[in-house]
């Protein structure tokens, strides 16, 4: 009997997993149906006006037209967004035709599948972590927070970039974790197929969201500055393939934009904007795009409205070192809000039951943290991803939204520290009997 009882719970592990997925796609499924209600009623494509430039230029490669938007009446914009999140959505209009609603059922989907990636992900980071109660695993602790977490589920029933984004940086940190890991784990082959699934699944999320381009070094170099020096070469060797493979997905947009432009433009051509919403000044470190509407820059060329406005972002930042200061302060409070920064979700009631999911989340963040303070791979890619959006942010524009995706990863973390308060007190009591 005792020979079966691995078997019979690992069986309890799956049937709990299982149930876990089920949750989550049950969950995102709700909240597509009441976003399309919602937007319906109000006679929109969706809650946010970024949804409307996505669908246009899905439309757009789907109809084999130019890839560009027009704004202020006639001035085309090439390089607006890049075009990963629109890709996805011409599939999507290819398959199913221009239904909201359809995208959002797929988003559901995917949502779902992306709690399975944080399950994989804390799996090989906390393989050795003791179960909590029964079949609760921290890893599958990890996937019931992902399926749960409202942010998340809101986030998957939205016509944004962050539904896509957030799978392929989870998937490509898993991936990260098992390359990071014992060098017996893997195959020579196996490893290259690791680095090359990574460095796809990194450049795939650049072309989704560009913010993501500058942390893809930063963990590779973590990954090569704390293996040590007996594998710090296959670090090494790891790092190039995944830049690779990352260069080989977005080469494809680099020669377009060669085309175009004449110059290489390796994501879009809206950090300038992005720049000067967080750093001019009438900024309040809230996003308000409105100075794009001013004489002396609407009727500027897409490359020279955007080398404009990083010129006077930079200026403003020299000339006025004091208050630079003081607007990161306020993007970092933003960043970290208990509750959604927008006016109309402001209410004492809505802030309470945002901040009953929010604050503990923080407790346990800060105690697997500090449970994994000598597990440096843990860290760097379980907090590193949510660490760096706040650091990016306090220069641009800061807002709670953009701390999602990398409160996804972070997860698993919470579950390690939900874990580790557990254990505390358990050997609290135990002293105290």
């Amino acid at each position: 009997m005792s020979a079966d009882r691995p078997r019979l719970r690992a069986i309890d592990r799956a049937a709990s997993l299982t149930l876990v997925l089920e949750w989550a796609l049950g969950l995102r499924v709700l909240a597509a149906d009441v976003v399309q209600w919602l937007t319906e009623r109000k006679g929109k494509l969706c809650l946010f006006p970024d949804a409307d430039i996505y669908w246009h230029l899905a439309r757009t490669i789907r109809q084999g037209e130019p890839f560009e938007v027009v704004l202020w009446g006639d001035l085309p914009h090439f390089a607006l967004r890049t075009p990963g999140y629109p890709l996805f959505l011409a599939l999507c209009q290819a398959v199913c035709g221009e239904s909201p609603l359809a995208v959002r059922l797929v988003q559901a989907v995917i949502g779902a599948a992306s709690v399975w990636l944080v399950f994989r992900l804390t799996r090989t980071l906390a393989a050795a972590d003791r179960g909590l109660a029964g079949p609760w695993s921290t890893p599958l602790v990890a996937a019931a927070l992902a399926a749960i977490d409202p942010y998340y589920v809101g986030t998957a029933a939205l016509l944004l970039s962050e539904a896509v984004f957030i799978p392929l940086i989870v998937l490509s940190l898993w991936g990260l974790a098992v390359l990071w890991g014992p060098p017996s784990s893997s195959r020579p082959v196996a490893t290259v197929a690791w680095a090359a699934t990574v460095g796809a699944a990194s450049g795939a999320a650049v072309l989704v969201r560009p913010s993501w381009a500058l942390c893809v070094p930063a963990l590779l170099l973590a990954w090569v500055a704390f293996s040590g020096r007996g594998h710090r070469l296959r670090a090494v060797r790891g790092a190039l393939i995944v830049a690779l493979a990352a260069a080989v997905v977005m080469a494809p947009w680099w020669v377009r934009n060669a085309r175009v432009f004449g110059k290489f433009v390796p994501t879009a051509l809206w950090m300038g904007a992005s720049l000067y919403d967080g750093l001019n000044p009438h900024a309040t470190g809230a996003s308000d795009m409105e100075f794009v509407n001013e004489p002396d820059i609407w009727p500027l060329g897409e490359e020279a409205q955007d080398a404009e406005l990083r010129r006077r972002a930079v200026a403003f930042a020299r000339a006025n070192p004091g208050r630079t200061a003081q607007l990161a302060g306020i993007k970092l409070l933003r960043y970290w809000s208990p509750w959604p920064n927008a006016e109309t979700l402001r209410s004492p009631w809505v802030a309470v039951a945002w901040a009953m999911w929010t604050l503990p989340l923080y407790v346990l963040w800060a105690a697997g943290a500090w449970d994994r303070r000598r597990d440096a791979r843990a860290l760097v890619l379980l907090a590193g991803p949510l660490l760096y959006f706040c650091g990016l942010h306090m220069i641009f524009a800061g807002s709670m939204r953009y701390r999602i995706p990398g409160a996804v990863p972070a997860l698993g973390l919470a579950a390690i520290g939900l874990r580790s308060l557990i254990e505390r007190g358990t050997r609290r009591a135990a002293a105290e009997a």
